[in-house]
């Protein structure tokens, strides 16, 4: 059963409930995302929330052709769908400016969230080029309320220490008195929010009255004879007392007692007579003598009375008696309009988790116990990262947290975490306007330029304007120095070395034939074919002023033709048009 249980827990808190499709807010005809900051969440609570993107067009005069939505960074117990899932979340915005993504789950720790989208975009010159955009998510601690007839709490249950508010639901009563469990009371018809520090359960009791009036009420509950003196018909008497009393409230008698015979006092009788104020009883005290076959004398003898305290007496006089008597007061308080009880629960947390990290599985891994579990890399929730252990797939600063069935999160330690994984090798290729462009660039990786093996000072941007010819590189360098180095690029830039004014190239668009002329200080030169990746395509010597070339093999595109003569470079840009 309790397996049952724990994975009934794990799917409420990591998966939450059915994934929702947003549906995008077409009103927004802006570039951006709405909301800026997305409604707040309350802790233990269900939430759901679609956030709109409209997508640019176009940038610097580039096109944009896809953005990909990589990630979105969320409380802990949220997730995120896209509404084009089955596109794995790819938007083309020169078809469909709009996208949404539904932001659902059931969040478990209040503060205020950082929400970071990561989104891959492609431009009709650059790929992979990373953006981030970030809005705010606040979660608030748990709202829930328990209500009854006699009072409402606000955050009733939740993990130590706890704060509870309470709301009195029957106001303008005479009275109150409130026992709120943790030792402290109160008469207040409105009373101070009560702190709870201890995990346990709290039963808070509340009584109301709608008038004050009290009733008083006095039980005789024994009557002592110390002595009766004088008894019987004659004196000396020869027989033993037979006591017995009356009691007379106004002047009648209420009450009287049963006889005990043959005994001289002290003598008792247990009672249970009420009294009420306003009233006057009278004790009187008998000895008995016609019941008990006194054959010389007839006709009980009256030994005496004492008009009774409420207080009590002990050695009272009653005429030739002595006597005590006992009078318990009691006041009856009036009947309460409302009795209410609720309870109070106040969880604790599971102990921090320990972690270790096996560098030969590339695992990092927590011990088997019954809790939730979310794995955390560089501060942010890994999506899907809730068992004990987690496949490593990149460096970074990694911890777990614990969570209970009560929902009471515990934090492990950070451990940093080397994993230099296989990366994809940066791409160099030659824009439009003459500049090196690296592609296939990680986010958070730096880039280096390098020339002839060389780095290049300074030389760490996307882009790189070329200076000279060689042979050019870019190494690509995360914060754990896990790098990877590009392909060789070969470049001649024609830098004017070479007059372009000696040679020509014509028809330029061509077709089939293109034709290289040149003059005759050109003659010996060195020609290469390189496509605008750098990549040589072919290569020949000029042993005259002109060279036919048969351009079949070469696709309709870009290239470029240089021409090379004892360490001097020219180059001129070649469009093939099938």
């Amino acid at each position: 059963m309790k397996n049952y249980l724990l994975l009934f827990f794990l799917a409420l808190v990591f998966s939450n409930f059915a994934q929702q499709i947003c549906t995008p807010d077409l009103s927004q005809t802006q570039t951006g995302i709405y909301p800026d900051t997305l409604p707040d969440g309350f802790v233990g609570q269900a939430y759901s929330t679609d956030v709109t993107f409209r997508l640019p067009l176009d940038t610097l005069g580039y096109d944009f052709t896809n953005f990909n939505i990589l990630s979105v960074s969320l409380p802990v117990g949220l997730n995120w769908q896209c509404n084009n899932v089955a596109s794995n979340c790819d938007y083309n915005p020169q078809v469909n400016q709009n996208g949404c993504v539904n932001v659902y789950g059931t969040p478990l720790l209040p503060g205020m969230y950082p929400v970071e989208i990561t989104v891959i975009a492609d431009l009709t010159i650059i790929q992979g080029y990373p953006f981030t955009f970030q809005i705010y998510m606040e979660v608030l601690p748990s709202n829930a309320t328990i209500s009854n007839n006699g009072f409402t709490m606000t955050g009733p249950t939740g993990c130590f220490p706890i704060t509870v508010g309470f709301t009195n639901n029957n106001p303008g009563l005479l009275a109150y008195q409130w026992n709120f469990g943790n030792g402290n009371n109160s008469t207040s018809q409105n009373p101070v929010p009560q702190v709870y520090t201890t995990p346990g359960d709290y039963i808070v009791n509340y009584t109301a009255w709608g008038n004050l009036d009290t009733t008083h009420i006095y039980t005789l509950s024994n009557v002592t004879i110390n002595n009766m003196n004088n008894y019987g018909e004659g004196f000396p008497s020869y027989e033993n007392a037979d006591a017995y009393f009356k009691i007379k409230q106004n002047g009648s008698v209420i009450y009287q007692s049963t006889t005990i015979g043959d005994q001289n006092p002290p003598v008792s009788w247990n009672t249970n007579i009420n009294f009420t104020q306003g009233n006057t009883y009278i004790i009187e005290i008998w000895d008995a003598d016609d019941s008990y076959g006194e054959i010389l004398f007839s006709g009980d003898d009256y030994m005496g009375a004492h008009t009774m305290s409420f207080n009590g007496c002990n050695g009272c006089g009653a005429g030739t008696s002595n006597i005590n008597y006992t009078i318990n007061h009691q006041i009856i308080y009036p009947s309460p309009v409302v009795l209410a009880a609720d309870t109070i629960h106040v969880y604790g947390y599971p102990p921090n988790p320990l972690i270790s990290y096996d560098e030969i599985s590339n695992t990092i891994s927590t011990p088997n116990l019954p809790y939730g579990y979310q794995w955390y890399v560089n501060g942010s929730p890994i999506s899907g990262a809730n068992d004990t252990s987690h496949l490593v797939t990149l460096s970074g600063v990694y911890s777990v947290i614990a969570i209970n069935p009560s929902g009471c999160v515990s934090f492990s330690d950070t451990m940093t975490v080397v994993f230099c994984a296989p990366l994809t090798a940066p791409l160099i290729s030659n824009s439009t306007n003459g500049n090196l462009i690296v592609t296939n660039v990680p986010v958070g990786f730096s880039i280096a330029w390098a020339l002839n093996g060389v780095l290049i000072a300074g030389a760490t941007s996307q882009t790189y304007s070329p200076t000279s010819n060689g042979v050019y590189s870019v190494i690509i360098t995360d914060m754990y120095n896990c790098s990877i180095s590009s392909d060789d690029f070969n470049l001649a830039v024609g830098i004017n070395e070479l007059s372009n004014s000696d040679w020509k190239i014509f028809p330029n668009p061509g077709n089939q034939q293109i034709e290289i002329s040149v003059k005759s200080n050109l003659i010996g030169a060195q020609c290469e074919i390189m496509d605008l990746s750098g990549r040589q395509l072919d290569s020949f010597t000029l042993i005259e002023s002109s060279l036919q070339i048969n351009t079949d093999n070469l696709p309709s595109g870009s290239y470029f033709i240089n021409l090379k003569m004892e360490g001097l470079s020219t180059s001129k840009k070649l469009i093939i048009l099938h």
